[in-house]
Parts: structure tokens; C-alpha cells; sequence
């Protein structure tokens, strides 16, 4: 799930009795799949002429034609989004024949979104093959009298029309670097005067995991009327992006990913995983390596389970048979010690998942790992090869609270592309960064010709890292690039 301001492709939880659920799984993440737009539809627009608009809407239709065909094979994807808002029954006529003239066998549906009840609104009409919206679970949907009342168009006559879909739910922002208000070297996010948002790592989950836990509770499959309601929920964005952010005091990108912009995920990316796992899941949210004297509460994500048991040092601190809001089991007053603090998920007495964590020594050494494309590293002037950078302590254990540069030297045919500092303009590709809880990612990219290609990353009082990737020749016929034989 990525998005830019108009073009957005979201990660989509689907309930089972509208979807697929096999197909789900063997797609991975699902995504919906837009046309570029501008947040409406141009015959709307009072501030066009009427040729303007037409030849608008004419070039948006042959970017929902183009982007039809270039995906259709792709197996993620399972809506066609026509529109990011409003647009006009006439128009969304058109849209269902693109679907039908060249997408007619892929099973996918083709809607739009909207948050209008103006008369205008597609979302009123029959026509569209799923209805988006925007609400964001809102309690005033509970409240709404009968079939046809509605609020942001929605209504239950709406939903047994055709699939309701969230389509841009928690839009919330925290950046990766913060993990809670115990860990140095920022001890919580201090929000600035330009902040929307004041989560830090650890309460961005908490926060997720109530918002997830509402959807989920009122799915399409709920037996009871009144939260019977949607067949999908699109998250709005599954990376860090440069888009339209709402934390300008502190970011250079907006921060609601469950990923970093370099794809490193976050502690909500492994939240998601435990709340939409079909299996027995567990995860302890954040780290085990804090100053001495920390108290805290520590929080567990885990489903599928009735009930979770926490350990320090292999003592036990507890049984919570009462998760909130679903996902969540809180355990108060933890005080820290080094050592190993481990979660069991149980059920019958039986234990189902466990997750631990060490506490990490001092800083000792530079670990470089390289990630290339199944095909290896391309001399094709276009490969890329991504480096996850940590520092590790003695026994080689990422040290989660480390925050300082790292210097970089690439020697051989490879252009260097750098990394991404969250919240520093201009850290994009200098041959220095700053490790985020201890980790980073640089990247390169290759050039036309192949070799060998070394990478050093080095800081004072630190073990260096090097390590050697090999770019392989590629054939070129006709301008065209193909692997060599």
C-alpha cells in the first residue's frame, strides 16, 4: 500500500463473505488500484470551461485504461478505483465499461469514493460495482434510523448494494525512530507546533490496533444489523511517502507507514501481521534494552489465543486473559532487567505463539546486509541493491537505542544512492546517515557495466563493515535489455 496525494494504493484487510479469502492469501497485500485524479471530477469543477473538463476527464480515462492494462496480471490487485472522490454517474458508466472492455475475466469490481450525500455522488448510485468511503468508523454511523439514513454515504441500503469498503482509514502519523517515552536518545516524540499527531512508536500501535479492532468488529459477517458493515478495510498508507504529511514540525515524509520510507518496517508493521494472522500470533511491542530504573508497562500483540503470559528472566510477571480492544495485553509496572523478557500466547493451558527479546550490550561493531532481486544484481544501468546497516553489540545483537552517523565508501562500477534520515532535510544521498534504533538502509544502483562492487561503513570506535556485491552482465539487442545467457 503506497499512495501519493492523488494516486493511492492502499493494503486491505477483506471479510471472508465478500472476497476470496485463498486468492487473499496467495496475493499477499491487497491493493486498490486508482486512475490519477484530482480529488474530484472535472465536470464539477465550476473553475473550468467546459472543453477543459472534457479533456480532463478524457486524459483520466485513458489512465485508468493504461493502468487497467499494465496491472491486470498483477495478482494483488482486486479493486479498479475510479475516483478518489465524487465523480458523476455519467462517468462512473464509463469507468465499469473500461473495467468490462479490458479486465473482463480478472474478478476485480470497479468503484469509487465518496464522502458526499450530494445527489451527485456516485456512491448513491447503482453503478458502481463497490462503494468507498471515509469514515473513519465513525460512532455516527451506530446512530444513523433505518435502511436509507445516511452520514458520508454511508447507509446500510448502500451496503447490500454492493461491497462497502474504508478505503483511507487511520491516517495517523508516528515515525519509526520514536519507541516510547523510556528509550534515549529521545525519550518520546515531543510534538511541534506544525504536528497534527503526538504518537510515538509504541502508542502509534495502540492506537492502530483500536482502530483495526472497530473495523473488525463490525464486518460485514457480524450477525447483528447494526455492525454489519464493511467488506474492507484499506489502511492509507503501507510505506512512508513523500505526500501530503501532517506532521511538518518533524517530518520530511508522511509518517503513517507500517514501513519506513526505506521499507524497514515498523513496530505497527509487525501489529498488522498479529492482527491478521488466521494462525495463532505474538509480538511484544518494542525493545528490551532501557536505562536502569525503568518502569513501564509493556504491551503485547497477540490473536487467536485466549490469554497471554509474560516472563523476565525467565520469572513470571502475570497473566492477561483480557486484551483490549482485541489485540492488546497490557502488563503494568514492568521494571527492566538485562536479560531475555519472553510473551506466551495460550489457549486450554497450551502454549501457542511465544516472542522474546534480549536486552543488547554496548555498541561494538558495523553489520552490512545486502538485499538484491531474485535474478542477483543487473548490469543493466537501472538494478538496485538495498543494505540494511546496524550496529550490533559483541554477540552481534542489534543495540535498539543507537542513533549516531555511519560513514560509507562504495568502490567499483555502482552509482551511490544513499539512505533517508527521518525527519532531516537533505540526508538523501550523502555518503554518511544516522542509524534509526540502531538500523538504516542505503542503497545503490547499478551501471552498465558488471563487477565487482565493495561497500565500507565505518564509525569511530566501531568495527568496520565491508562487504562485496557482484553486478552480472546483461545482453542488449535492439536498445532492449535481457539477462545474459
Amino acid at each position: 500500500m503506497r499512495s501519493t496525494h492523488a494516486n493511492y494504493i492502499r493494503w486491505m484487510h477483506i471479510s471472508p463473505q465478500r472476497a476470496d479469502v485463498s486468492a487473499c492469501d496467495r496475493a499477499g497485500i491487497v491493493e486498490v488500484c486508482p486512475a490519477g485524479d484530482k480529488e474530484g471530477d472535472p465536470v464539477m469543477d465550476r473553475r473550468l470551461q467546459p472543453e477543459v473538463a472534457a479533456l480532463q476527464w478524457q486524459q483520466r480515462l485513458e489512465v485508468m485504461r493504461d493502468s487497467i492494462i499494465f496491472y491486470r496480471n498483477t495478482p494483488s490487485i482486486f479493486f479498479w478505483e475510479a475516483g478518489n472522490t465524487v465523480i458523476t454517474p455519467e462517468h462512473m458508466r464509463q469507468m465499469v465499461a473500461l473495467r468490462k472492455q479490458w479486465d473482463p475475466e480478472g474478478g476485480r469490481v470497479m468503484g469509487t469514493r465518496g464522502n458526499s450525500d450530494d445527489p451527485a455522488n456516485t456512491a448513491l448510485t447503482p453503478i458502481a460495482e463497490y462503494y468507498g468511503v471515509m469514515i473513519g468508523q465513525d460512532p455516527r454511523t451506530d446512530r444513523l434510523a433505518g435502511n436509507t439514513a445516511m452520514f458520508r454515504a454511508y447507509s446500510a441500503e448502500r451496503r447490500d448494494k454492493a461491497p462497502l469498503i474504508e478505503t483511507e482509514d487511520f491516517r495517523d502519523e508516528a515515525a519509526r525512530r520514536f519507541w516510547d517515552d523510556y528509550s534515549p536518545p529521545h525519550f518520546g516524540f515531543k510534538p511541534g507546533p506544525k504536528d497534527t499527531y503526538h504518537w510515538n512508536s509504541e502508542t502509534f500501535c495502540l492506537a492502530a490496533a483500536a482502530r483495526y479492532h472497530d473495523y473488525f468488529i463490525n464486518r460485514i459477517s457480524n450477525p447483528d444489523p447494526a455492525h454489519s458493515k464493511w467488506s474492507g478495510y484499506a489502511s492509507i498508507y503501507w510505506s512512508d511517502s513523500n505526500a501530503d504529511g501532517r506532521q511538518d514540525s518533524s517530518e520530511v515524509c508522511r509518517v503513517s507507514g507500517k514501513v519506513d520510507a526505506v521499507r524497514l518496517p515498523k513496530e505497527a508493521y509487525y501489529l498488522y501481521r498479529v492482527m491478521q494472522s488466521t494462525a495463532p500470533d505474538i509480538h511484544i511491542i518494542g525493545h528490551w534494552t532501557y536505562p536502569t530504573n525503568t518502569v513501564k508497562t509493556m504491551y503485547v500483540a497477540a490473536n487467536n489465543c485466549q490469554s497471554v503470559e509474560l516472563f523476565v528472566n525467565g520469572k513470571s510477571h502475570g497473566v492477561n486473559s483480557a486484551p483490549e480492544r482485541g489485540y492488546i495485553f497490557a502488563f503494568p509496572q514492568i521494571a527492566f532487567e538485562p536479560g531475555v523478557i519472553k510473551a506466551v500466547a495460550m489457549a486450554d493451558g497450551k502454549a501457542l505463539a511465544q516472542d522474546e527479546i534480549q536486552t543488547a550490550g554496548e555498541p561494538k561493531a558495523i553489520k552490512l546486509t545486502p538485499h538484491k532481486g531474485p535474478n542477483g544484481f543487473q548490469a543493466d544501468g537501472s538494478d538496485v541493491v538495498f543494505f540494511d546497516v546496524e550496529v550490533v553489540d559483541a554477540q552481534g545483537r542489534r543495540c535498539p537505542t543507537d542513533e549516531a552517523r555511519v560513514d560509507f565508501k562504495l568502490d567499483g562500477p555502482a552509482i551511490w544512492r544513499g539512505g533517508y534520515n527521518s525527519g532531516i532535510p537533505h540526508s538523501v544521498n550523502n555518503c554518511y546517515l544516522l542509524t534509526e534504533d540502531g538500523i538504516n538502509r542505503v542503497s545503490i544502483r547499478s551501471t552498465l557495466k558488471p563487477g565487482a562492487i565493495t561497500l565500507t561503513a565505518t564509525r569511530e570506535g566501531l568495527a568496520p563493515a565491508t562487504v562485496e556485491v557482484q553486478s552480472n552482465p546483461v545482453a542488449i539487442q535492439a536498445g532492449l535489455i535481457g539477462m545474459a545467457r
